[in-house]
């Protein structure tokens, strides 16, 4: 366990510079590291220019930008001189992104140039302050100005930064350090404040469940704006003196692929989305395109030597020094848990939500429990609220020193999330194991009621439909008393099955129609009588989603 002066990320980063001076700590894939050393170096001349700049403790600054080392230094900087970092997501809408300027009252802004056109209009800012991430410029803004911001990020500002006495504010442990505004399935976008207490003690605590060692290298591929990335893939490895790397440009498979090859990590946190793809893209087919591979595959014994050859090779396409990924965000689909367990892939699943800064539970990395997602980590205490008396299944609750603060300038949100002080209701629905081992069954507000009653958990259809090549996303939902699965398909693969059977485009809809139909029958086979779908609708788009990739259900359920 690490020892600290405090609970603060000043003293958290402060020993790692200590321990691992010369260690790489940050870079972009294929660019030499900054060392230890010199990422701290880096982040006091940034603090100094902040200061300079007229940023002190407790003042609101966002970093809105793609991945990369300069993000971190922001970060970093901010916090570490006790002022409030406001991480926006890139592709949040303009709206949104002028919404949380102003709501948080933000004085300064780190942004790429990338970014810039989100906020060149906005008009009434509590901008001070314009920072590029991209080469650390700063620009002068004139406060509460009606003129659109634009018009003043025309010439730099730069400092004299020889004052080597300049007195650089420390952080207390109880001071907020960051603010995140989530943009929730249910549509409500809340700004969750966390302390430097919070977010450092779910790294202490979570690394002991955590195998990372200083010779780690992480590839970073989730946006560091959302807390699982900024914790787990960002204050985790830095905490023990790992190293990270970014990608450049948009993390598509190519390029997600060409950067494992580069960088050799040995480390990938991820959402189960991106596994999910690999296993249906290039595992599935491969078998599944041969008939004689098709009928060994439906052997289980068999199924597992296929299995390790398959994961002989991908583990080599992913760098070969891949020592385990870590997923979160949602559940992994049972058949790929199978093959990452019968491939020799270490991985290993969690839960937490940004409201718990965010790890609450981490599976044992070598007993790893199929569908669950592991135990509570240190120090976090987890029940179920008013279980269910047949199935155990309740609302899950938790407390712990890393639950958040509340919603910024939200008493009534913040009252509604709390059972009671000390108790912050989660919203999702789950049950223990005999042997202490969480699973979630869903979102209490998406549980649907059957004809007598019964409770429905449509996250549960939804993971059986995704087993069916030919479905890429769905949600399940009720209309006028029947289920309904809404389900954007894998066009790819429709065409890969109809092709050289007389598709034309006036029949491909109807062709998937029918092989979506065949999906509906197949699965009702493997439901009880009461959680049954009555239709598959094709949605023709892929569904918009959350940071973590979960559906936006609320823009795609029809009102009751």
């Amino acid at each position: 366990m690490l020892t600290l002066k405090s609970f603060t990320i000043q003293s958290l980063l402060e020993q790692s510079v200590h321990s691992h001076a010369d260690n790489p700590s940050i870079s972009f894939v294929g660019k030499p590291p900054l060392t230890y050393a010199k990422l701290d170096e880096k982040i006091e001349a940034l603090q100094k220019e902040l200061i300079l700049s007229g940023i002190g403790k407790q003042d609101k600054v966002a970093i809105l930008g793609e991945n990369s080392p300069q993000w971190v230094i922001a970060y970093l900087a901010v916090t570490m001189m006790g002022a409030v970092s406001v991480p926006i997501l890139p592709g949040f809408p303009e709206s949104d992104i002028h919404h949380i300027i102003r709501d948080a009252h933000v004085k300064g802004i780190f942004i790429s140039q990338k970014q810039r056109p989100f906020i060149d209009e906005i008009r009434q800012s509590p901008l001070q302050l314009v920072l590029f991430l991209d080469d650390l410029s700063i620009f002068q803004v004139k406060s509460n100005s009606n003129d659109p911001l634009s018009k003043f990020l025309k010439k730099p500002i730069s400092h004299d930064l020889k004052k080597k006495q300049m007195k650089i504010p420390v952080p207390e442990p109880k001071d907020l350090a960051a603010i995140i505004y989530t943009s929730g399935t249910t549509g409500n976008s809340k700004g969750v404040m966390l302390t430097h207490e919070n977010i450092v003690s779910d790294v202490i605590n979570a690394i002991q469940r955590f195998p990372i060692v200083p010779a780690d290298r992480f590839l970073s591929i989730l946006p560091l704006s959302h807390t699982f990335e900024s914790t787990g893939g960002m204050l985790c490895p830095l905490s023990v003196g790992a190293q990270i790397v970014y990608m450049q440009g948009l993390p598509t498979p190519q390029k997600l692929l060409e950067s494992m090859m580069a960088s050799h990590p040995t480390s990938v946190l991820t959402v189960p989305l991106v596994m999910d793809k690999i296993y249906r893209k290039r595992i599935l087919p491969q078998i599944q395109s041969s008939p004689i591979l098709s009928k060994i595959y439906a052997i289980p014994s068999l199924r597992k030597v296929l299995h390790k050859a398959a994961g002989r090779k991908l583990i080599k396409s992913l760098g070969g020094h891949l020592r385990f990924f870590m997923f979160g965000g949602a559940a992994l689909h049972e058949d790929v848990e199978i093959f990452l367990r019968d491939a020799g892939i270490k991985y290993s699943t969690g839960y937490g939500m940004t409201e718990t800064s965010p790890i609450l539970t981490i599976n044992p990395i070598e007993k790893v429990k199929l569908g669950s997602c592991g135990k509570p980590i240190p120090e976090i205490e987890i029940k179920i609220h008013e279980p269910d008396p047949e199935t155990g299944i309740g609302e899950i609750i938790v407390k712990g020193p890393n639950v958040m603060q509340g919603y910024y300038k939200n008493p009534e949100a913040t009252k509604n999330t709390f059972l009671n002080p000390e108790w912050l209701r989660t919203g999702d629905l789950g049950y223990f194991d005999d042997e202490g081992y969480l699973f979630i069954k869903g979102r209490s507000k998406n549980v649907l009621v059957g004809p007598s009653g019964e409770n429905i958990y449509p996250e549960n259809i939804e993971h059986l439909l995704c087993k069916y090549p030919i479905v890429q996303e769905v949600i399940v939902y009720q209309d006028k008393g029947t289920l309904v699965a809404k389900v954007y398909p894998n066009y790819d693969y429709a065409d890969e099955m109809l092709m050289g059977k007389g598709q034309t485009p006036g029949n491909k809809n109807a062709n998937i129609a029918a092989m979506l139909e065949d999906v509906r029958l197949d699965v009702n086979t493997k439901l009880i009588a009461f959680s049954r779908l009555a239709r598959i609708i094709e949605h023709t788009d892929p569904f918009e989603k959350t940071p973590t990739n979960k559906v936006k259900r609320y823009l795609y359920i029809p009102e009751s």
